[in-house]
């Protein structure tokens, strides 16, 4: 009970206020550990109350202890998810903030919050800024732990916990894991207790779908009787039982034909109208997209599909319409089951392999299965959960059975030995003065996960090896045997960018003639591991070769003569022609329609563009000032997807790209022609209105603007009609 806890009792109201009254299993075990101030490793199932015991930790630190409390998460969703939720202590005088922007900032007002609610790069990038709140930090709570394993993001939170560790000795550290083979691992290297359980809050079945029959791991069988298409009937099943169905399948394009294939017959089941509000943001808010207006025809019939290619308003719509009912079955891709809470009465995973650029189709882990099946099952909501992996023949279901429903999750493993991961670390440590030498760096390294689980054999000479290339690189200095960081290491650092972008940008400045092609440009930017490149289709190289040949000695890198190379500088060159597209103002449509990609794939690449845009700013004013101006401009044009002609427009609130246009285009060119414009005939404009109208008039400092009308002024109207006689 929450009642038998070491709590304020101001705080045990609080919570039974939110609906925590009694304890799970394993919360019992946990929370008086974590109350107590031990280190925690908690590895229970998916959606089994984790974030409870991160939770109770925290009040406690907060508004008995006086702590400061950095919650660590992986994705900014669930940055923006685990705040809303802290807030909810807000009343009782608990400052949260949530931190996941800008990675070139110390961002000092953190310092005033109690919790700070981080991604791992922007607690890392805090670190590196030298945030001197961070030596104040109490209590780390680290979300998503057995992320660790994982090669994008695992290195960063690694050494982000190991700096917090040699920072803060006393800390405490409690870590929420999905349940994995190593745990016992994971709590030595963190000086941790362990509690570990299979318990749920909703029992959970596990089956195997094959020819209208469901086969369960407790050997038990129920018939679904359905046709070609195996998903629909599973999904059909539930939801006239009063369910809700979680799809997953292995690739964007699968989400959006099959969530179409079944929005008809889930709407003649019960769909819904939707707002002219939610219809815009479904669709694309200021611009809608073909992607967008098949999300919003599925939403209406009570299905949507969802994955990273949509813009994070789309989702959190699609996520919003699920928790509250309209959504009757999402699906989506595997990204969807790392950390957001949408459980479902029936998950349904249709593919267990993934299409790898390299290997291709190769089989997913058991972990990440487990996660995808641990949705199942909505507490207070659902009696039981109901996992089901689709097979198309025997063999399949057996291996199916076999291989996922009966095998345990894999051990997790350290990801930082790699000398390109090495490379961005080892230079934030030197960057800080946290270490000055190769032996420095190696005793850091004998604190990281990465110890735990090896001899850090062959370690020292990839370390030799990345020093070796800083030296070359002008971004470390040594002298008798101690290592700093020149000024451009430390800016490199400090920028949180790939120490090869700094190489590659700063190769482009050294190559910059004035009035640089503005696709040259871009494709420098493209060139750097910071912005991921798209994929070469076919039909694709012909346009790209007569590119190259137009832009000749006017590329910032040079055409590389190694063919095994030019495929690469060809998909990062077709990464800048959407670029430019987009900087041209085609409209996201159109963008869709040449290159392939979503809305949320567009914003992706805009914004790591723009960040090495940012970098290549930085770099200019150390290695070639006269190209800052030009640099920058470019940055500014790429944040809000404009030509030159509207820069001056779109730095006012609420009007983007396209609403900027719409005003340029009546006239209205600059803040000065803005400010003396009636507001009446701003208010008459598309896509403008009178509350946008008022909003811009006040922006430009009139602070007494009169209620717009958004009617057409006389004169116009008389003009139109005149029109309409003919």
């Amino acid at each position: 009970m929450i009642d038998d806890l070491d709590l304020d009792p101001m705080l045990r109201e609080r919570f039974r206020s939110l609906g925590y009254l009694r304890l799970h299993p394993p919360q019992e075990e946990a929370a008086p550990l974590a109350l107590k101030g031990e280190s925690l490793v908690l590895a229970i199932p998916t959606a089994s109350g984790k974030s409870l015991i991160g939770y109770l930790a925290a009040m406690k630190h907060v508004l008995e202890q006086g702590g400061k409390v950095l919650y660590i998460v992986p994705l900014k969703a669930l940055a923006s998810e685990k705040g809303d939720e802290l807030r909810e202590f807000s009343d009782l005088g608990v400052k949260v903030r949530v931190a996941t922007g800008d990675l070139d900032s110390e961002d000092r007002r953190l310092g005033e919050a109690d919790i700070i609610v981080a991604t791992s790069e922007k607690a890392d990038s805090i670190l590196r800024h030298g945030g001197s709140w961070m030596s104040t930090v109490t209590l780390t709570v680290a979300d998503e732990v057995h992320l660790l394993h994982d090669p994008g993001r695992g290195p960063t939170l690694e050494v982000a916990l190991t700096k917090l560790r040699l920072m803060n000795r006393g800390m405490q550290v409690i870590a929420l894991s999905a349940t994995i083979s190593n745990a016992d691992t994971l709590a030595e290297w963190l000086d941790a207790r362990l509690v570990t359980s299979e318990w749920r809050p909703v029992p959970l079945r596990e089956g195997v779908y094959y020819d209208g029959e469901l086969w369960f791991s407790d050997n038990s069988r129920k018939a679904v009787e359905g046709g070609k298409d195996p998903v629909w009937p599973l999904v059909e099943d539930t939801v006239k039982e009063g369910g809700q169905c979680l799809v997953f399948v292995n690739t964007r394009r699968s989400t959006e034909s099959l969530a179409t294939r079944m929005s008809p017959a889930m709407k003649r089941m019960g769909g819904h109208e939707l707002s002219e509000e939610d219809r815009e943001l479904l669709e694309g808010e200021e611009e809608s997209t073909s992607v967008g207006r098949k999300l919003a025809s599925c939403v209406e019939g009570g299905v949507a599909f969802h994955h990273a290619g949509l813009s994070s308003e789309q989702r959190r719509s699609v996520e919003r319409g699920f928790r509250d009912g309209r959504i009757r079955c999402i699906v989506a891709t595997p990204t969807l089951a790392a950390g957001i809470n949408l459980p479902a009465r029936r998950v349904i995973v249709r593919d267990v392999k993934r299409f790898d650029s390299n290997s291709g189709n190769v089989p997913l882990s058991v972990m990440e299965v487990k996660q995808m099946c641990g949705r199942a099952g909505r507490p207070r909501f659902d009696p039981y959960g109901e996992a089901v992996l689709i097979a198309r023949n025997e063999p399949e279901r057996d291996h199916i059975i076999m291989s996922y429903l009966l095998a345990d999750s894999e051990r997790i493993h350290s990801k930082l030995g790699s000398e390109p991961v090495l490379r961005s670390h080892v230079l934030g440590l030197l960057a800080t003065g946290s270490v000055a030498s190769r032996e420095g760096i190696m005793g850091f390294l004998r604190s990281t996960f990465l110890a735990q689980q090896s001899e850090l054999h062959g370690l020292e000479e990839a370390v030799d090896n990345v020093v070796a290339f800083f030296l070359e690189k002008e971004m470390l200095r040594e002298e008798e045997g101690r290592l700093e960081a020149t000024f451009y290491g430390k800016r490199v650092s400090d920028m949180y960018i790939d120490p090869m972008s700094a190489v590659t940008l700063r190769r482009a400045l050294e190559s910059w003639k004035e009035g640089a092609d503005e696709l040259a440009l871009l494709h420098a930017v493209c060139s750097t591991p910071d912005v991921m490149s798209l994929y070469l289709r076919k039909g694709d190289q012909d346009p790209l070769f007569a590119a190259v040949d137009r832009l000749g000695d006017s590329l910032l890198i040079p055409f590389p003569e190694d063919p095994d190379e030019q495929d690469f500088f060809l998909g990062d060159l077709k990464t800048a022609r959407m670029l430019q597209e987009w900087v041209g103002e085609l409209d996201e449509e159109g963008i869709h329609g040449l290159f392939s990609v979503g809305p949320g794939d567009l914003r992706n690449r805009v914004e790591a563009a723009e960040w090495m845009l940012y970098a290549m700013g930085e770099l200019a004013g150390m290695f070639r000032p006269e190209a800052k101006e030009q640099v920058s401009r470019m940055r500014t044009r790429i944040k809000y997807g404009v030509t030159g002609q509207l820069l001056e427009l779109v730095r006012l609130r609420g009007v983007g790209r396209a609403r900027a246009r719409i005003l340029h285009d009546n006239g209205l060119r600059t803040l000065d022609q803005l400010r003396s414009a009636d507001v009446n005939r701003l208010a008459s404009m598309r896509g403008i209105g009178p509350k946008l109208a008022v909003s811009m008039k006040k922006q430009l400092g009139q602070d007494e603007v009169p209620e717009a009308d958004a009617s057409p002024p006389k004169a116009a109207a008389e003009e139109q009609s005149r029109l309409f006689d003919f």
